[in-house]
């Protein structure tokens, strides 16, 4: 498993963006470097054990090709992070080159097929989803315009995934040194169960450390309760698995989540496997 964070560069200025907030979180999870992809086609594959994921790009990422490696290097070289550009080895077919895997993050933007101008429908595009649902390692999904993040804010609600969701977002809170707090809300799980769930991961007593925090909501909507979230935080949710679709589409937590934070997430998918 190779120490980076794979990025698909949009050479646009919300490309920029998204690149800044990729490198500023390899610069806060100390050792990560950046594997930057300038595609040349418009569709490329992603090859998981659970199974291939082809990505059909909006056609703003071959904007001025010619540019784009410049644009890259004027935006990283004041920052200091170890970054290098990925070459794709072989292409599955023609004008479908393959990239790898082994990677511990992966920054994708809400939606990478549709053009930047519809991004803010507030929506996880179909081929991201696919992305979060096969892949080995977590996706981080960056908000519009970059922000640093001073603190990691983690949704729980009592699940499997709910518990690695945290157990990953303390992670990166302890590399990046920030505090964390872990919210809850209590629909259709109770508190004594999630604390049973949480015991069972050997997370509860970590949630208990000095710069952690357990903020539990037993009142009041998921969607009135959002404005507790801090607004520089990085958010840390889990997704389900083969019903990530389906549960997108019909108001899962994450899919309110992202819908109504701003914030950039970090998306824990049921493939991921613990490494940190």
């Amino acid at each position: 498993m190779r120490e980076q964070m794979l990025h698909i560069f949009r050479n646009t200025p919300y490309g920029r963006e998204t690149l800044l907030q990729s490198a500023y979180f390899c610069q806060q999870y100390a050792g990560l470097s950046l594997a930057i992809y300038v595609p040349t086609y418009e569709r490329f594959m992603l090859r998981f054990e659970s199974g291939p994921v082809m990505v059909i790009l909006d056609k703003s990422y071959l904007f001025s090709p010619q540019t784009a490696r410049r644009h890259v290097e004027e935006i990283l070289g004041p920052l200091r992070l170890d970054y290098d550009f990925l070459t794709p080895a072989e292409h599955a077919a023609k004008e479908l080159p393959e990239l790898p895997t082994d990677f511990m993050f992966m920054s994708c933007p809400r939606v990478v097929s549709a053009q930047s101008s519809r991004i803010g429908l507030g929506h996880i595009g179909p081929k991201v989803r696919g992305i979060v649902s096969h892949a080995s390692f977590p996706v981080l999904i960056p908000g519009g315009n970059f922000k640093p993040w001073e603190n990691v804010a983690v949704f729980f609600g009592g699940s499997e995934m709910g518990a690695r969701a945290v157990e990953l977002g303390i992670a990166v809170a302890r590399v990046a040194q920030r505090p964390f707090t872990i919210f809850t809300q209590l629909d259709g799980a109770t508190r004594d169960e999630c604390e049973q769930m949480l015991a069972r991961r050997g997370l509860l007593e970590r949630i208990r450390e000095p710069d952690g925090r357990w903020v539990v909501f037993e009142h009041g909507s998921l969607d009135e309760n959002l404005f507790t979230v801090p607004h520089d935080a990085l958010v840390v949710i889990g997704a389900r698995g083969h019903r990530l679709l389906r549960d997108l589409v019909f108001g899962s937590t994450l899919e309110r989540v992202q819908r109504r934070l701003p914030n950039p997430l970090l998306v824990v998918g049921p493939h991921w496997r613990p490494h940190l």
